[in-house]
């Protein structure tokens, strides 16, 4: 078994996490208990130019919303696209799919975090 990784920004930290994802495998693999996978990662059409991307490979990069949140490999959620949105937007999306989601995003939580803590008691 394995835990699916859907990642949304491939800018500094996305691309960061993408590299200490593939490069530390075995030892995460082993804190948790099983292996994480990157499933697929969500970018904007200038982001398939950054470097990063390049190394990829072609199938795991999305611009498509519908294919990143209907992927059914993906348990997590890792929001990383910084700013209000169209984070907030793809957050709420991630919560009603009943996904874990992660966030590095202060801006969003400082001014949606109130919201976003409720939103699943919203829609149930």
């Amino acid at each position: 078994e394995s835990i699916g990784i859907g990642l949304m920004g491939l800018g500094v930290i996305g691309g960061g996490v993408v590299k200490a994802l593939s490069s530390k495998t075995q030892a995460l693999a082993e804190q948790i208990g099983c292996p994480l996978v990157l499933r697929k990662v969500k970018v904007l059409e200038a982001d398939l130019k950054r470097p990063v991307a390049k190394e990829m490979a072609p199938g795991l990069l999305t611009t498509d919303d519908d294919e990143f949140f209907s992927n059914p490999e993906i348990n997590i959620i890792v929001e990383l696209i910084g700013g209000e949105n169209p984070a907030l937007t793809y957050l709420k999306r991630a919560i009603t799919s009943g996904r874990q989601v992660v966030t590095a995003n202060k801006e969003l939580i400082a001014k949606h975090g109130v919201e976003l803590l409720a939103w699943p008691r919203s829609i149930m």
